[in-house]
Order: structure tokens, then sequence, then C-alpha cells
């Protein structure tokens, strides 16, 4: 191979995960060129570099770089570096495309290691032989490997990359219950089926320290991809997402016809009921996006129906003489008059406040209160624990790292677990953080200021525990033309103040 005097030259690398131990190393790669051009008097004016990218497509962002810089002018390089051809290409009609742009821009590709170079007929000659070559092996590869993670699929093992969030994988390759990150996914299952938004929840887990897997706070998207994973019903899965699309694009919602699926092959993070049910509240909410979106909170909607016909009475926004008025009105045609939101909410909420809050029932509500106030701390130790535990075991990890390092070991693989493993460390002492802090028991202070803010509260707070304790206590509410009238649901007796209270109450109307 001839030597060059003085020539500009830019230098390409593709690092290939499943090819890191065989000598297409990004250190490896850089030192073979380096030398290459050292040794034969060139400069490498630009270095390419694609980490983790496939050879059978030119959909790569450094590759794809590279040609604009040189269409641009942007480099003068007439020559193209690469460690071996099959660096570029691992596709013949690829090969032959790029082959055919470098010499209409004047360009030549070198593999330093293997002795191609479109200088030479015989050259171009062996790019395509050996394009063709690396083509048959990839696809060889491909399909072996496919077969090996099929079997590993068969005995529910780990497949490789991040283990979904709430996960660890064991000595054996399959999935445990990683009790540090678990009650993140039961606490989103658990919101959603409360009808919290998913701008709440992300408001929630931020609030509590929860980050995603990638150290990140927690996207509409994630949350969305998490709700319908269903490995966390216990119910593993292999092949699900669609392939990538001509252009090298995956679209992560695109699901496969047929793919495997193994019932029970994992531990159930959220039973199977609460999955159904989740999956169910995704599909009517789909076409309802607009409605969940708007920023009115109607604390009553889902219990009030119109007592002649049964159809749901619903809140929405009646503008009048420039003003703003909330008000629940009757989706059907009874000719109901509308009802003012604020003034039904109070009505209602106070009927359910003198009903639970009688004198009769402070010394049993305040023992509940302190028991749940108990029960969670005791859980919110185990996480504590959990978590402390792992932030240990990741210290350990970043300390074996880092004397690796002290080795003169800095590959880019040691180089990228100890900033992901930092990343993780930072998430978890936040969240750790959030944890810690103390709850105080309710006492006769605590409970009267509860008492007072009640109904507000509940009228006008959309929190997991008013949305709980108005579906627990209030069956249903029907609206009639002179009459309206609450049914609490079994244990909750009204009394004769509260009774009262209703005869007196005449103008609820808007």
């Amino acid at each position: 191979m001839q030597k060059y005097n003085s020539l500009s030259a830019v230098a390409y690398v593709r690092y290939s995960s499943h090819m890191q131990d065989d000598g297409n190393s990004v250190a490896a790669q850089t030192t073979s060129i380096s030398t290459y051009a050292e040794s034969n008097g060139m400069e490498i004016e630009g270095w390419y570099i694609d980490m983790a990218r496939t050879g059978r497509n030119t959909n790569r962002q450094e590759y794809q770089r590279m040609k604009q810089d040189i269409e641009d002018g942007k480099v003068q390089a007439k020559v193209i570096l690469v460690r071996a051809i099959d660096r570029m290409h691992r596709n013949a009609k690829n090969q032959l495309i790029d082959v055919e742009w470098c010499e209409k821009h004047g360009i030549r590709i070198i593999g330093v290691s293997d002795g191609t170079d479109t200088a030479t007929e015989a050259s171009k000659l062996l790019i395509t032989v050996k394009a063709a070559v690396a083509e048959d092996f990839s696809n060889t590869l491909s399909k072996n490997t496919r077969a090996a993670l099929l079997e590993c699929a068969k005995a529910c093992k780990h497949l490789g990359g991040t283990p979904p969030l709430g996960y660890t994988v064991n000595s054996e390759g399959t999935y445990d219950i990683d009790e540090s990150t678990a009650p993140i996914i039961r606490a989103i299952y658990k919101l959603y089926l409360q009808d919290m938004g998913y701008n709440y929840i992300m408001k929630y887990l931020k609030n509590k320290g929860y980050k995603t897997s990638e150290g990140n706070d927690f996207s509409k998207a994630s949350l969305n991809a998490i709700l319908r994973n269903p490995k966390y019903k216990g119910t593993y899965t292999y092949d699900r997402t669609a392939p990538k699309d001509s252009d090298g694009k995956r679209n992560s919602h695109a699901e496969k016809t047929q793919y495997t699926v193994i019932e029970n092959g994992m531990p159930a993070i959220i039973s199977a009921e609460d999955f159904d049910k989740v999956q169910a509240k995704m599909k009517a909410n789909a076409g309802r996006h607009a409605q969940r979106a708007g920023s009115n909170y109607y604390a009553l909607n889902g219990k009030i129906k119109c007592a002649d016909c049964g159809r749901a009475v619903t809140g929405n926004v009646n503008y009048s003489k420039g003003k703003k008025y909330l008000q629940y009105r009757c989706t059907c045609d009874c000719k109901h008059k509308s009802i003012q939101v604020n003034r039904f909410n109070d009505v209602t909420f106070y009927a359910l406040q003198q009903c639970l809050f009688s004198a009769d029932n402070k010394e049993r509500i305040v023992g509940i209160m302190n028991d749940q106030l108990r029960l969670e701390a005791h859980q919110r130790s185990a996480e504590v624990a959990a978590i402390k535990d792992k932030i240990d075991k990741l210290n350990l990890a970043q300390n074996h790292l880092l004397a690796s390092l002290e080795a003169g070991q800095a590959t880019d693989t040691i180089m990228k677990k100890l900033e992901k493993n930092e990343a993780e460390i930072a998430a978890l002492t936040e969240q750790l953080e959030a944890k810690v802090s103390d709850v105080s028991a309710v006492d006769d202070n605590t409970y009267n200021e509860l008492v007072k803010h009640f109904v507000s509260y509940m009228g006008n707070q959309k929190t997991p525990q008013a949305v709980d304790l108005r579906n627990a206590a209030i069956d249903r509410i029907e609206v009639g033309s002179d009459k309206t009238t609450i049914f609490f649901k079994h244990g909750v007796s009204i009394n004769q103040d509260t009774q009262t209270y209703f005869d007196n109450e005449k103008n609820w109307e808007a």
C-alpha cells in the first residue's frame, strides 16, 4: 500500500456492543487508525465515532455527519480511514452506494488493517466481496443470537439492558422484586386507579424523590410505558416491540401481533386485577384527552345522576356577563336546572362531615388514623432499609471501578458504568431523604384542624385520600326537579342535625 505525503484524512469508528472483545473496541480502532496515519504522514482532520450502532444500515448519526461535513466543505480530507471495511458497512448494497459517493467527491476509503484501498480497481472488487461476506456473517450472527435469546426467554431470563423499574436481576439471570423501587410502581398504579392524572402523578413522584431507571424525573411517556407493561402483573414477555423501520427508527408503543408471552413467568408487583383495570381505564380515557386536561375540578363527578332517567350529571363551565361559573349539569333532556358546584359540594361534604366526625366517632377515628400512620412508618422503614442497602452496594461497585481506573483500565465501559452508578446513587439519596422525615401522631389539635377544613379540602383538593374517602362514603346522589337525595354507603349514618340542615337548604340551583 502506497504512502501519502501530508494528506488530510478523516477517521470513522463504529463500535458495536456485541463486538467489543474482538479488537473492535473504540480504543483498539482509534489506536490502529492513529498509528497508520502517523506512519503514512497523514493528518487526521476529524474523528467520527458511532457508539453501539449496527453496520447493517447507514442511519448512524456520526457517519451521516461525516458525509455532510465533506459535502459542505467543512473538512478538506481526501481519505476516510477505518480500521477495517466492515466498520463502514455490513450491507453490500450500501457499501457499493457509498463507494460511488466517495468517488464522486474524490474521496478514498482505506481499511488500515485489512489492506483495502479504493485507489485501486482490485480493492474496489475486494471491498464488494468483503461487504457481502460481512453481510452474510451479520445475518448468520443475528439468527444465531436470536435463537439463543429465544431459549433464554423461554426460561424467563433478563436479556440485557436495564431491567424494568421495580426489578433486579439475580445470579441466575431471572427477575426479583427490588423493594427499593417497587413502591414507585405500586404508587403509579394506585394513583392512576384513583383518577389522578399524569400531571398529578408526576408531581407526586417528584416530591417523593422518585426517579426513573435512568435517574430522570418521570414524564408522561415513562408513566404510559409503565402502566402498559404486563411484566408488572407477572407476565414475562419477549420481542413485544415492533422492529425498526427502514430508517432505523423504532416506535416504542408499536407492538407485534405475535410475541413470547409466559403467564406467571416472573414475580408480580401489581395484581392482575389492578393491571387489567388500568388497561380498561386507559382505553376509556383515550378518547377523552381534552376533558381530562381541563384545569377545573368537580369533586362529585361520577357520583351524581338524574333521578328521573339515571343519566350522569357532570361538571362544566358556564360564562355569563363575563364571569365564569362552575356547574353540575344534566346530560339528559329532563330539563333540570344546573347546580352551582361550590354550593353543592359544600352541602354534600358538610353532610359527610357531620356523619363522620360526630362526638361518638372521634376516639375511633383518631385511633384508626394513628394506626395507619404507624403502618406507613413501618412500611417506610422497610423501604429505607432497602434503599440504604442498594446505595451501599452501588458505593462498593464504585470503589471497585475506581480501583480499575487507578490500575490504568480506563475503558469506555468502566467510565459509563461509573457515570450510571453515580446518577443512580444521587437519585436514591434524594428518595431516601424524602422518606426519613417524621410524621407526627394525630392529637386533639390535629383532629380539630382536620374537621375545620374537611369541607373545603374534599371539595377543592383532588388527592388520592380525598377521592378514596368520597368513593368509600358516597354511593350516589340523585338530582330531581324538586328534591336531591344523597345515598351514603353502608356504615355511614346520618344524624338528626344533618337531616335538619338538609331540610333547610333549598337554594342549590344556579
